[in-house]
Parts: structure tokens; sequence; C-alpha cells
């Protein structure tokens, strides 16, 4: 099992990979939700059915609804995770590290028809144990993969972004509520290691993850920025509006990101 989700410019970026006993135990829990979800819809439709509902609709309505629309939803709206995810401490992120889009979340769960319901799971846990990441063929088929998030975070050293010269009002107008710890956590690491990319594939990773955090954000760059710089925008405005740590940089009281991770202008 690697340490870690790898991208492909053989980027490590600290997000290691769920392995299969976890995985299955988080899904187990789901199953007994579904199970839960299931026997409340059945209920409510036996009574409408009472009144004239076609069993048969009835029925799809309830398979449909238990075995694909609540899976595929709650992991779009809690952005990766599910119950059992999130009691377990994992979640669902795309294959090069970024957070997993709704196009992948519906993927994975029409795959799921197939490698966790129709084989029994059979399917799921082989491909898992068979694969380096530790990959379902829903995963496979969506470019995802499930990471154990860090607990513990108090063991990361505070390092404070401040703002690039010249985009202090970039910083200023940013909005990143939309954002949470695991995804800072993506951009932190990738301007912590920038000086030691290759410049090809730290030109390519940071579009690529600038790309996911913008979609994220969804808010218009007004002025023309690079994509590392405007990481190093986001990370800035992440850490003004989470709590005090670039007040106590500019007093010296906590370290400043290193010169190739802050985002200086070109």
């Amino acid at each position: 099992m690697p340490a870690g989700v790898v991208t492909p410019e053989a980027v490590v970026l600290e997000l290691p990979t769920a392995g299969v006993a976890t995985r299955t135990m988080a899904r187990l829990v789901d199953l007994v939700l579904q199970l839960l979800v299931a026997l409340i819809l059945t209920f409510i439709v036996g009574g409408l059915i009472q009144v004239g509902f076609s069993p048969e609709l009835g029925i799809l309505l309830v398979v449909v609804t238990t075995i694909l629309v609540v899976p595929i939803v709650v992991e779009v709206v809690w952005r990766g995770r599910s119950v059992g995810k999130l009691l377990l401490g994992l979640r669902v992120v795309s294959r090069d590290g970024a957070p997993v889009t709704p196009r992948q979340s519906v993927v994975r769960g029409l795959v799921a028809i197939i490698d966790t319901y129709v084989s029994v799971g059979f399917l799921a846990m082989a491909g898992a144990a068979s694969t380096r990441d530790a990959q379902r063929p829903g995963d496979l088929a969506a470019g995802t993969v499930v990471i154990r998030e860090r607990t513990g975070r108090t063991s990361e050293v505070p390092i404070a972004f401040l703002p690039p010269t010249g985009y202090e009002s970039v910083v200023a107008a940013l909005d990143v509520r939309a954002l949470d710890d695991e995804d800072f956590s993506l951009i932190r690491s990738f301007l912590l290691r920038v000086d030691s990319l290759d410049p090809t594939h730290r030109q390519r990773l940071a579009h690529r993850l600038a790309e996911a955090v913008r979609r994220r954000l969804d808010q218009p760059v007004t002025v023309p920025i690079a994509p590392e710089p405007w990481l190093v925008c986001v990370a800035s405005a992440y850490q003004y509006q989470s709590g005090n740590l670039l007040h106590d940089a500019a007093l010296g009281l906590a370290p400043v990101a290193p010169a190739a991770a802050s985002g200086s202008r070109r």
C-alpha cells in the first residue's frame, strides 16, 4: 500500500489510501443505514399502494432510491464522505488528489450497482485487493481513490502563506468558505513542495490543482494571475478567514512559507 495519493506527475500529497478492511467496515455501516432508509421508504410506499399507487413502481422507487440516489447524493453533499466513511475517517477524492466531483460520484454510484450490489461486494473487494491504491471498479471508472483523512492535525507545523506581492486585493476579495481543512491541506502540501518538482510537472500540477479549486469556489478571477500564485492567494485567504495565523506571522510569532511557496509575482 502506498504512503499517499500519487499524482500523474509522481508527486506524493501525503494522503494515505484506505485499506480494504477499513473500506469494508465503512461500507457495512452504510449498508445498515441504507437498509433503514429502505424500511422507511417501504412503509411510506405501502401507504401509497393502499390508495392506488402502482406496486411495481413503488418497489422500483424504493430500490433505486436506496442503492443509487441516496449514496450519490450523500457523497456529493458531504464532498466525498458517507456516514460510514465519516466514522472510519475516510474520504473519496479524485485520483490526482483534488476534491471529488459530482460526475465522479455519479459514476461511482452507477458502477456500484454491479461491483457492490449485484456481485454482493465480491467485485469491489477483489478490485480493491488487486490494485495498488485499493480502488474498486467504480473508483477505476471514475478516476477516484478513497483516502484516510488526517486526524490529529496539530502534528502539522503551522506555516503562514502571505499574500503574493501585488495581489493583496485578490486575497481580500476571495470567499473561500466552500473549502475545508482537507482542501487547504492539499494546497498546502503542494505549495511546500514546489521547489523540489520538475518545472514541467510543477506547472502542470499547479494548473490542475488551481482549476479544481476554482471550480470548488465558483468565483470569477478578476485579474490575470498564474495558477501557482493564485493557489497562494487561496491559502492566504483561507488562513485569514479561519484564524490569526497571518497576524501572528506579521508579529514574528509564526513561520512564513519559504520563498518557493511564496507565490512571488511572475
